[in-house]
């Protein structure tokens, strides 16, 4: 009996001891809203393009498509000027440069946007030029490896599992536009210039005051008279 009893009272006494497990950094860490707790992160990566070309440096139709759809995802997503790396080899070479200078002016980008470099090919390499520009892509690193693996039941902090909310960061990350608007706000314009006046008004309503415009002297406000036709004197 007395081996019995002492079963019995070790099993509450390692649930106790389980619920210690966890530090005050993790107990901290798991309370955090969702983008502290899984940041997205904004960092410059590069799109190449590997362009194959004729012995003249002529772009093959199924070339010249690939191409154009490189210059109209700089165009969504690109930063800075493109780079048309060219085999070093002469005519051919500047073939290649006229025919991708004419498919970017097609799709409006300038031309002091596109510079010009050269590059020693791999031998036996098919590739005779190459496209590449930088763009901004918005992640969550902490998302990664996703842990599922904690059993929630036995979870005496009462916290989520450690990748809660991976989701909506990711598909957050994934659905803008620019990425860099995830880590700063751009200038506002002129365009933009009714925010400040709707901050103010909101403002002025928290507060309780009067939110229209002052007039401005001597004007009434009242629309002018208007005389019907029909209307006898």
């Amino acid at each position: 009996m007395t081996s019995i009893k002492t079963v019995l009272l070790a099993a509450p006494l390692a649930l106790l001891a389980g619920a210690c497990t966890s530090s005050f950094e993790d107990r901290y860490h798991a309370a955090l809203p969702v983008e502290q707790r899984l940041p997205i992160e904004v960092k410059s990566e590069v799109a190449l393009l590997n362009v194959s070309t004729d012995g003249a440096g002529r772009l093959s139709a199924q070339a010249r498509q690939q191409v154009a759809a490189f210059f109209n995802a700089y165009r969504a997503d690109g930063s800075g000027a493109v780079e048309i790396q060219t085999a070093i080899g002469g005519r051919a070479a500047a073939q290649t440069e006229g025919e991708i200078r004419e498919i970017a002016a097609i799709y409006g980008i300038p031309r002091n946007l596109v510079t010009v470099s050269g590059y020693a090919p791999e031998k036996d390499s098919r590739t005779t030029t190459r496209l590449a520009y930088a763009r901004y892509v918005a992640s969550v690193p902490s998302c990664q490896n996703k842990d599922w693996s904690e059993n929630l039941s036995t979870n005496w902090d009462n916290t989520t599992y450690p990748t809660f909310g991976c989701s909506l960061q990711e598909n957050l990350a994934a659905m803008a536009a620019d990425p860099r608007d995830l880590s700063q706000a751009k200038p506002m314009d002129a365009a933009a210039a009714s925010v400040a006046r709707r901050d103010t008004v909101m403002d002025k309503y928290e507060k309780g005051e009067a939110t229209a415009s002052s007039a401005a002297a001597g004007g009434s406000g009242k629309v002018a008279d208007v005389t019907s036709g029909t209307q006898q004197n």
